[in-house]
């Protein structure tokens, strides 16, 4: 038993060795910019799939959409043209651009070499060895082997040489390292070239362990962080252990899930407990510990101003929606309804991140339990079912707020994409809580013999369905600007913008942020509601913890701190209204890889979000919604 154990471990240090590789990126990004590169994975996934395109077939593929492929990947060109005018942004806004260029690389990669995952022939040695009587290939101990050698360097660098220390001084305080000469921007592009070099060499180096597709890299980022973060974001040795852990304990989890040696719930994704664990283990016991450039910057907040009163878009705007639902065909009530739907989860990204400023990654993630939850209870009569799913969601959404207590921005990004990822693996694939065959099923609602489900008589999308779906959203968005208008809005704000400033107001701010989390859970909870009913028989299946990026992505293009900027990034989701009339409901890789590159240009030039385009005029005498 101990024997098979410690060979299941050995078996994940090349994993590991890789999850290293990542957290030393992240670690190197942090130190040197102040950015926590949610884009690390995909920033090694691209020139991980075009050096496997040239070993399978011999071809040097070189895409190019707007910008040539090369041009982000290990280029310092990326660096001048996003990040660095991003320094004295919100950290949100940072992360906002790291998820663009991740959607521009896996949009560019999908482009030219497909979905399908590429194995490359043998880089490293491909011997094996006997441990424990059973055969171990020797390429993972190469890897890891080279990755040590790789993070030992790095940590003598930074330890001995001036540049090291230059960056180390800047990271602590960047404005005595400017007063002493040192040039920070030009010290965050080499430490930004130096992590791409890094992530890309191995990235390659790992293609004939496990294959490489668009998608696998970019959620390696959630051990990478995992690992960094034990490393308080600081210490590369400890990093590249921590890497090698996680990634041992993942193929051991694994092995355990395999021998039926764990309940049947946690047959889906068991081994995605283990990053989990390490980051929350890692922001509770050392969270006070972490280094904060944020603190150390002076960074303006995204706005959130006072909602406006204007008939023309509370008025006008759901009188367009219902028309469009009426007497639209059915390929423009789908996307209508699409749109209210990520309108609504949008709508829980402007409470949580727009007023009280905590960025969560896990509202998709919510809505997605909402929508299982109510099949499991659907046999209580609607709409009791309804509003008990919506009840169950907002208690553990407001559970998973807990952490904000003690921590929160950037290290919250990372509790609740790592959660959305549990959700994803754990839940959203386990027969146990999706139910038989991993399908979903709700019953169509009806209520005092009316019928309000998307199917039955009429055509297909039934308008009532879809007028019931328009009234809910309306709803939640009245619910939004009146929290806003409130005393409740102004407290969010004040914690928002300072917390022991608020606290010293007389604001509990420990209740105030707990009320945040669960009043965004309760509408994403909503919006899950209404995903089970559109959908009828479902899976996990566009509930992704990668989706969950992009639904923050569209709630930050639209505007995070605007009604209105919810509803705009609801007609900007695919398959939404916006795309529909702009595609004729057919989404193309093109647009998906113009919607990233929008989403950079939108953090780089319009932090505000497109809702904050209005004439100067209309601003100062009607705020924006």
């Amino acid at each position: 038993m101990v024997s098979t154990w410690i060979l299941f471990l050995l078996l994940g240090v090349g994993t590991g060795a890789l999850y290293a590789a990542l957290a030393m990126g992240v670690i190197v990004v942090y130190r040197g910019s102040g950015v926590v590169n949610f884009s690390i994975g995909a920033s090694a996934m691209f020139p991980a799939v075009v050096f496997a395109e040239l070993r399978t077939t011999g071809d040097l593929l070189l895409p190019v959409v707007v910008i040539p492929n090369r041009y982000a990947i290990g280029d310092p060109m990326a660096y001048f043209l996003i990040f660095r005018p991003l320094r004295s942004s919100p950290p949100l806004t940072a992360v906002i651009a790291t998820v663009g260029l991740t959607i521009v690389l896996q949009g560019l990669a999908v482009k030219s070499f497909g979905t399908a995952t590429v194995r490359t022939p043998a880089i490293l040695p491909d011997q094996v060895i006997t441990v424990f009587g059973r055969t171990v290939p020797v390429d993972r101990f190469w890897l890891a082997g080279i990755v040590a050698m790789l993070g030992v360097g790095l940590a003598i660098m930074y330890r001995r040489s001036r540049f090291g220390l230059a960056t180390r001084a800047a990271s602590t305080n960047e404005k005595g390292a400017t007063l002493l000469g040192y040039d920070s921007a030009r010290l965050g592009m080499v430490n930004w070239l130096l992590a791409s070099l890094l992530v890309s060499s191995v990235g390659i180096l790992s293609t004939s362990l496990g294959g490489v597709n668009p998608f696998n890299y970019s959620l390696y980022v959630v051990p990478a962080l995992g690992a960094a973060l034990a490393a308080r974001l600081t210490s590369l040795p400890i990093a590249l252990v921590a890497g090698i852990a996680i990634g041992s304990f993942e193929t051991l989890a694994v092995h355990i899930v395999s021998q039926r040696s764990v309940p049947n719930f946690f047959l889906g994704g068991f081994s995605s407990l283990v990053p989990f664990v390490v980051i929350v283990g890692s922001l509770v016991f050392v969270g006070a510990a972490l280094p904060n450039r944020a603190t150390i910057l002076e960074r303006f907040q995204v706005h959130a101003p006072h909602p406006s009163h204007s008939p023309l878009l509370w008025v006008g705007t759901p009188v367009v929606a219902a028309l469009i639902l009426w007497f639209g065909d059915a390929t423009l009530r789908l996307a209508t309804i699409q749109t209210m739907f990520v309108t609504t989860v949008l709508l829980s990204i402007v409470v949580l991140t727009g007023y009280v400023g905590q960025v969560s990654l896990a509202q998709l993630a919510f809505a997605g339990f909402s929508a299982f939850m109510l099949s499991r209870v659907d046999v209580v009569p609607f709409p009791f079912g309804p509003l008990l799913a919506i009840a169950i969601t907002t208690a553990v959404g407001t559970t998973i707020g807990i952490p904000a207590l003690r921590i929160r921005g950037i290290q919250f990004a990372i509790v609740t994409f790592s959660a959305a990822l549990v959700f994803e693996q754990l839940l959203f694939r386990s027969p146990t809580f999706v139910g038989s065959g991993g399908i979903a099923r709700v019953d169509e609602p009806e209520l005092f013999g009316i019928e309000f489900g998307i199917l039955g008589d009429g055509p297909f999308p039934r308008k009532i369905f879809g007028l019931s779906m328009l009234v809910c959203t309306i709803a939640c968005a009245v619910m939004v600007a009146n929290i806003r208008r409130g005393p409740l809005g102004r407290r969010f704000l004040a914690v928002r913008i300072n917390e022991r400033a608020a606290a010293a107001s007389g604001i509990n701010v420990a209740r105030t942020k707990l009320l945040g989390a669960s009043m965004a859970s309760f509408l994403a909870s909503v919006a899950g509601v209404m995903f089970a009913y559109k959908s009828v028989s479902f899976n996990g299946g566009g509930l992704e913890a990668q989706q969950g990026l992009e639904i923050l992505a569209l709630g930050y293009l639209g505007g995070v701190g605007y009604v209105s900027g919810a509803v705009i990034g609801g007609l900007l989701s695919p398959s939404g209204l916006g795309i529909a009339l702009l595609t004729g409901g057919e989404p193309s890789i093109n647009l998906f890889i113009l919607t990233g590159l929008g989403l950079i240009l939108v953090t780089v030039l319009l932090p505000g979000g497109v809702a904050s385009l209005r004439p100067v005029r209309g601003r100062r005498n009607h705020p924006a919604p």
